[in-house]
């Protein structure tokens, strides 16, 4: 078993947030991981298992479906605990298999696995024992952390009969509204009754739309950036549109369906220019039962893990399309977007945990309808200190000698751009925090501004605010925050500048600060030093209501 070493895995292009929420946030830190670590594996979602196609396609519509894709493997291993004994996989080289990492724990003897190949008649070729199991980041059971990957090593090679899938690398942002195949050897059953825990051994196959890029955290009432694909199972009805107010439309394909026990590490396949590609690997489902309609299939996206998937023979298809600065700040008030989150962080580049709340949040936009969020907190995918740093383009050690104290974690969103001398850049910030205010000398989280120009001797570096300032109290989750506050600065020469933002968790000492705290930010502009006809240029962010209110109690904290 191998365990794939940091120092070649491939920075993230998106940035993974796990959907945990803890109903009460003043508890203890150990009871909190405790609680975020179960929810992952016990609550809001569970680890894929099969198909289950809609009623008016059928069984024999899943079978054909799925019969033509030799390339996808069965894998069975050692039942442990509460661990299944099926998984599923594709064939990416000749003697590799992609599938997903939490199909196996620590304790998994490679030679216990084997991956079993059959052909469009469900005939076995051939049934190979794993020499090896690579992983990314160990064996911690997070389904939905952004890295549910694992790469079995045959311990010989596949049938020659089988071609390897190929894999997409083009942004999968694009994806969004795109017909996908989703296949498998799990459960199977029709959308009306579910899977009722039964299968009949062989490839299933199904169709669906991509409808999110993304994580929902209701726990924020927002949406953040992750390496997660979402799809629900509709049946042409509102109930069953569970994406709604995404690109997710009631009227289902045909040949609709969702994964269901047995089909974790399965492929999902679109197509490009007529060739069936993986774009990501069945990590779960928001059902924890029998995946009815309504549903919804949760898929590892694989782009961000390209590195990784080449190094062991993968061929991907396509590549990101490199970025240009703009000679203004684009979509300030986070407007633009036609439903979907993501396009309204377009312009934008973010690490650590980013998003958009939706309308329940709590607390107005200071201009339009939306407004981007960023939280410290760790356990909902934030990045470390020197991370931010590095992304932001600030010195080492910058954000510790900057606050005095020790920063830990944090998320951070930036924007380049092109400005000239006398522009000012002005926008709205709200810093919210469930810390105890006024408690600097022991936690000081805190929010700030970044201004980085290869120009200047030093980026600029400002407190926005930290637990030090002023606050009041918050109708969203947090408890306090500051409200909205305008901030201006003037660009010192012409230039092409990064302008940045983030949330940190800081303390005085070596100890991690205790609670929860986030930047809003808004209506960020360019008030030109130079005469022209047009309005202000804007960094706008659009997004509408993905879930209802969800309200959790907040205990009272000192002052």
């Amino acid at each position: 078993m191998e365990i794939y070493p940091d120092n070649l895995k491939q920075k993230k292009i998106f940035n993974p947030s796990i959907l945990k929420f803890c109903k009460n946030i003043q508890i203890g830190q150990i009871g909190l991981r405790c609680v975020l670590g179960l929810i992952a594996s016990q609550g809001l979602q569970s680890p894929v298992k099969g198909i289950v196609i809609n009623d008016t396609a059928g069984s024999s519509t899943a079978k054909s479906l799925g019969a033509s894709f030799s390339a996808v493997t069965e894998i069975t291993r050692p039942l442990t605990g509460t661990m299944n004994k099926l998984c599923s996989g594709s064939l990416i080289a000749n003697n590799y298999v992609l599938t997903a990492q939490h199909c196996f724990n620590s304790q998994t003897n490679p030679e216990d696995v084997s991956v079993k190949f059959s052909d469009e008649s469900n005939n076995t070729l051939a049934d190979i024992s794993v020499s090896q199991i690579l992983v990314l980041d160990g064996f911690d059971q997070n389904y939905m952390d952004g890295t549910d990957i694992a790469i079995l090593k045959l311990a010989e090679a596949a049938p020659t009969s089988i071609t390897p899938l190929k894999l997409f690398g083009f942004n999968p942002e694009n994806l969004i509204r795109s017909d996908a195949s989703i296949v498998g050897f799990g459960f199977n059953g029709l959308g009306s009754t579910g899977h009722e825990n039964d299968r009949d051994k062989r490839r299933w196959g199904a169709e669906n739309v991509i409808d999110l890029v993304g994580s929902v955290a209701p726990y924020f009432d927002a949406v953040f950036k992750s390496n997660i694909l979402n799809l629900d199972f509709d049946d042409g009805t509102n109930e069953s549109n569970t994406l709604t107010n995404t690109y997710s439309q009631t009227t289902p394909l045909y040949n609709e369906g969702t994964t269901a026990p047995g089909d974790s590490g399965g492929p999902l396949l679109v197509k490009v220019d007529d060739e069936l590609l993986i774009a990501g690997v069945s990590t779960a489902n928001s059902s924890k039962s029998d995946q009815k309609f309504g549903d919804i299939s949760y898929f590892t996206g694989i782009t961000e893990h390209r590195e990784f998937i080449e190094k062991f023979g993968g061929q991907f298809v396509g590549s990101l399309e490199p970025e240009s600065n703009s000679t203004d700040i684009q979509n300030g008030s986070f407007e633009e977007g036609n439903g979907n989150f993501q396009e309204a962080l377009t312009a934008w580049n973010t690490i650590g945990s980013v998003g958009i709340p939706n309308s329940t949040f709590g607390t107005r936009p200071s201009e339009g309808n939306t407004q981007a969020l960023m939280i410290n907190y760790e356990f909902y995918g934030t990045v470390d200190a020197d991370e931010i740093e590095q992304f932001l383009g600030l010195t080492s050690e910058s954000l510790n000698n900057f606050s005095d104290s020790y920063t830990f974690a944090g998320s951070a969103m930036k924007q380049t751009f092109t400005a000239n001398a006398g522009d000012i850049i002005s926008f709205d910030f709200n810093f919210l925090t469930d810390e105890i205010i006024g408690d600097h000398d022991a936690y000081n989280d805190f929010s700030f501004v970044s201004f980085a120009n290869e120009a200047l001797d030093n980026s600029f570096l400002s407190l926005l605010a930290d637990t030090s300032s002023d606050f009041v109290n918050s109708n969203t989750t947090f408890y306090d925050e500051t409200g909205y506050q305008s901030f201006e600065y003037e660009i010192p020469e012409t230039g092409d500048y990064t302008l940045g933002f983030g949330v940190a968790n800081a303390a005085k000492s070596s100890e991690k600060a205790r609670y929860l705290s986030g930047l809003l930010v808004d209506n960020v502009k360019v008030i030109s030093s130079v005469s022209v006809p047009e309005p202000n240029t804007k960094f706008g962010l659009f997004f509408s209501v993905l879930f209802g209110v969800f309200y959790f109690p907040k205990k009272r904290k000192s002052k």
